[in-house]
């Protein structure tokens, strides 16, 4: 496994101590999206605190949330490392995400009631609003968390839930315009939500995930990302 040193650019600005815990994982994250901390590498809790100056309390718990992201690894007696990831991982992942959440929001659309469709028009108008990629970020996930809330599988949404944890939701850190065309696809999502329209609800999903996978694959090939070289 790698050892990198720390660089010297993990740094927190205007901290708030309230906001300490959140403010330390978003510079991880940034961190890790940008190659800074590259696939394979240990994190050690003392280097990031030290370098980052915070305590290592907030670095534990960016840690646990860098984790359920799939970001990053924590294993027992080895402790914290960057997640590495491969071509045909990535591939199959937003393949079988475009192939089960295009059925989940088939059967959800169909089972959807007025409160939901009202949720899912106040989440796209949040979107379109915010110009910052982390709130973006997290509304996303709100999203087309809320697209499959009503869908009847269970299995089938536990299953998609699997396949969020296995690759990074923070795309927006790496592809360009990424907020831009997302915003509008979710437009044309809602739309045809709002018509009743399962099966082009659902086929605007699936492209717009196979649209983010394509979109994703040249860019880690051509910069190393997330790759174990």
């Amino acid at each position: 496994m790698k050892k990198v040193g720390i660089g010297n650019n993990l740094k927190l600005d205007n901290l708030d101590i309230e906001t300490i815990p959140t403010k330390v994982c978003r510079v991880i994250r940034e961190a890790i999206l940008s190659g800074e901390l590259q696939p394979g590498q240990r994190l050690v809790q003392d280097e990031l605190a030290n370098s980052i100056g915070v305590s290592r309390m907030p670095i534990r718990e960016a840690f646990k949330q860098l984790e359920s992201e799939g970001l990053i690894i924590i294993e027992p007696h080895k402790g914290a490392s960057v997640k590495t990831f491969s071509i045909e991982e990535v591939e199959e992942i937003y393949y079988l995400r475009s192939i089960f959440e295009k059925e989940a929001v088939k059967d959800s659309v169909d089972n959807m009631s007025g409160s939901v469709i009202s949720r899912l028009e106040e989440l796209v108008e949040k979107m379109e609003k915010t110009s910052n990629i982390e709130e973006f970020v997290k509304i996303n996930i709100q999203f087309h968390s809320e697209l499959m809330s009503c869908c009847r599988m269970n299995k089938l949404k536990s299953f998609i839930e699997n396949l969020w944890s296995g690759f990074p939701q923070h795309t927006p850190y790496m592809l360009p315009d990424q907020i831009g065309i997302s915003n509008s696809e979710h437009r044309e999502i809602l739309k045809a939500v709002k018509e009743n329209n399962s099966i082009k609800a659902s086929e605007l999903v699936s492209e717009h995930i196979s649209r983010v996978g394509r979109g994703l694959i040249p860019i880690i090939n051509s910069k190393g990302k997330y790759i174990d070289k």
